[in-house]
């Protein structure tokens, strides 16, 4: 057997124990019953320590090494999957696996915790397994290593070659141009019709989510639309990538544009080679890139004017109050600007400045210059200067993403990147596909998926995002695409 098919088999297996472990935290955020926590920890904790174990061993290393003598006759993939493997090699031996599984198991428990803290709005139930995992991820990047700024091996994690001080550019950028913009809106525009007072019933409203994953592509025989606290999408295996999602009766947009955007992460998902997956090459360039498939549908296709004349009549049948109104009247609705409390419920104007607070955070616990405790207050100060807004509890504040309980720091950035790679993946699928907006009012989305089938999603983790990037659009990554996209669109919306 040669050494890339010898590789190959060990990264199988690896892959496989991912997937196990996988399928134990999809049941454990969505039907596990509350006592068997304690279990569902030790469990997912020993299936992610076999998995780890493989990834920094010996071994892996000297396949990793035996394979690179053969790159000459590999294919594309093969290639990829030596590249990354020693990525990930490298990054992995540097954290014991006994620290690992201790991480894992705090992390497991902690989510639990969170979802209860979050029901009870109460921070300090959530505090000392908070302070466990900075503790953790703090000791975790200096064995990482980093050359700046230990943010640096945090984000590297999610979005490689990214770091602390290019991310404070590009936000301090958006920063700069948005809020100037929004106050021009509020100021100069005319605000959109709000959403109709009522109780709009959850079981029409899944109904709805699962039109709407439907027409854009998501393949229900190879995934499932389930509830959850938070939502998310999770890719078990070729051929099972689930989405989860919440409702809220007051309001059925919330719900729409979360099925869209998990239905966005779950098309590439569904749409990487199953060959790749096996490589240990079906995560998606970064998490910025992966962000941008979800932002592309939620955003850029569902708050389009197209997307309403053609679902419209589809949200009239189920929801009677709007079945008087005018697309224009839906699509101006569901893009007003108004600063909020929760991230996910975000204009996309302001959304980035949501972003911008939890980065900030992040790296004042990282570097140790904020303490756990002060979060709450911190929290609140900043939503007040940076939206003008103030959570009433620690629910609406603090405490409202599932992101820190999983240990995921580094991860909020690649939100934002991802807004700026929709909008540039947007430019130049426009110019591939001149009559996009007459096939979106058509309903026929079969082209705009073929095409990001094409250019992104088999590829899946084979390249950089910004190699990728390149690849699709010519450039590197740039906010000027989703700055004119924003002012274009919103000049619309408000009538400027």
């Amino acid at each position: 057997m040669s050494a890339l098919a010898e590789l190959k088999n060990y990264i199988g297996e690896m892959v496989e124990l991912q997937a196990a472990a996988a399928i134990a935290h999809w049941d454990a955020r969505t039907y596990m019953p509350e006592r068997g926590v304690e279990t569902r920890a030790r469990v997912t904790g020993r299936l992610a320590r076999l998995a780890f174990e493989r990834l920094v061993s010996p071994k892996f290393g000297e396949l990793l090494a035996q394979a690179e003598k053969e790159l000459e006759s590999a294919s594309e993939a093969e290639r990829a999957m030596v590249r990354m493997g020693k990525r990930d090699h490298e990054r992995a031996r540097a954290i014991p696996p006994d620290f690992y599984q201790k991480f894992v198991e705090l992390c497991t428990k902690a989510e639990s915790v969170w979802e209860k803290a979050k029901a009870e709005a109460n921070f300090s139930l959530f505090k000392p397994y908070l302070s466990e995992i900075v503790d953790m991820v703090r000791e975790m990047a200096g064995m990482i290593g980093y050359k700046e700024h230990p943010y640096d091996a945090l984000l590297e994690e999610y979005e490689p070659g990214m770091t602390t001080r290019r991310a404070a550019e590009i936000l301090g950028n958006l920063r700069e141009k948005l809020v100037p913009f929004v106050k021009e809106l509020q100021e100069r525009g005319t605000p959109p019709p709000p959403i109709p007072e009522g109780k709009y019933r959850i079981a029409s409203q899944k109904a709805l989510c699962r039109e709407a994953l439907q027409a854009i592509g998501y393949d229900f025989s190879a995934g499932r639309l389930d509830d959850s606290a938070h939502p998310f999408t999770i890719g078990l295996g070729p051929g099972d990538t689930r989405v989860t999602n919440r409702y809220n009766e007051a309001e059925p947009f919330s719900a729409l544009f979360g099925a869209l955007h998990e239905g966005g992460h779950a098309l590439y998902d569904q749409g990487v080679p199953p060959e790749l997956y096996w490589m240990g090459l079906a995560g998606g360039a970064s998490y910025g890139i992966h962000e941008s498939q979800s932002r592309f549908w939620e955003n850029q296709i569902g708050r389009s004017l197209a997307f309403w004349g053609f679902f419209k009549p589809k949200m009239s049948r189920r929801f009677r109050v709007f079945a008087r109104m005018k697309p224009e009247e839906i699509f101006r609705m569901v893009n007003k600007v108004e600063p909020s409390l929760i991230r996910v419920e975000a204009d996309e104007v302001t959304y980035n400045l949501h972003i911008c607070l939890r980065f900030e955070l992040e790296v004042g616990l990282i570097e140790g210059k904020l303490k756990v405790e002060e979060l709450p207050e911190r929290w609140n100060a900043a939503m007040k200067d940076y939206l003008g807004v103030m959570p009433p509890d620690d629910a609406k504040g603090v405490l409202q993403d599932v992101h820190w309980s999983g240990g995921s720091f580094g991860y909020f950035p690649s939100y934002a990147l991802g807004n700026l790679y929709a909008a540039q993946f947007m430019e130049a699928l426009r110019q591939d596909l001149p009559d996009l907006w007459s096939r979106v009012e058509a309903g026929d989305f079969r082209p705009i998926l073929s095409w990001l089938r094409e250019k992104i999603h088999r590829f899946g983790h084979m390249y950089f995002p910004e190699e990728l990037c390149e690849k699709v659009t010519g450039a590197k990554l740039s906010p000027e695409p989703f700055l004119r996209y924003i002012r274009e669109k919103y000049s619309t919306v408000y009538r400027i």
